[in-house]
């Protein structure tokens, strides 16, 4: 466990049988077939990292590695009493942590283009908006051909991403 500043928010991995108890948030945070997808995914995926203070999950990031060298944030759902305290931006920090340490080179991350929160939060962390005409990742741009489809970017999305190992061009091995 890690703990926060002063704030009282750790930040824990979810073991698939705790899981459940980051459904709340989801909940909360989305409506419609994001909801569903969110319920869904967070059984499934590789990893999930809560943010917890007082033994409530107040924040979750879902996180799953595509193909060598490439990560995905599926989710970033904060609860709504704990937005606009940093919340959202320790769960990505940590994910970009968390993706490295794996080796995991280039991620990706989608959001409702009218989100402006959401955006701002992958934007602040270096995190650019990618075009669809985009040289692909693995010819040195973070096009993500191929790759579109496991991420579930759909109508209203905008895809960012984001190089972790330096701004270096050229294939990623």
């Amino acid at each position: 466990m890690e703990t926060g500043e002063s704030d009282g928010v750790e930040l824990v991995d979810l073991a698939p049988e705790e899981r459940a108890r980051a459904i709340p948030v989801l909940e909360e945070g989305f409506v419609g077939v994001y909801r569903w997808h969110a319920k869904r995914t967070l059984r499934s995926v590789s990893w999930v990292r809560a943010a917890v203070a007082h033994g409530d999950v107040v924040g979750v990031a879902m996180l799953e590695p595509l193909v060598p060298g490439v990560g995905y944030v599926y989710y970033l759902a904060v609860a709504r009493a704990a937005r606009r305290r940093g919340v959202g931006g320790r769960l990505l920090d940590d994910a970009l942590t968390r993706f490295a340490s794996e080796g995991i080179r280039i991620v990706y991350g989608a959001v409702e283009a009218e989100n402006l929160p959401s955006r701002r939060v992958f934007e602040t962390r270096g995190f650019r908006l990618i075009e669809r005409s985009e040289l692909n990742y693995r010819d040195g741009g973070l096009g993500a051909e191929g790759l579109r489809s496991r991420m579930w970017v759909v109508r209203g999305e905008v895809l960012f991403g984001r190089r972790l190992s330096g701004e270096r061009s050229g294939p990623i091995a």
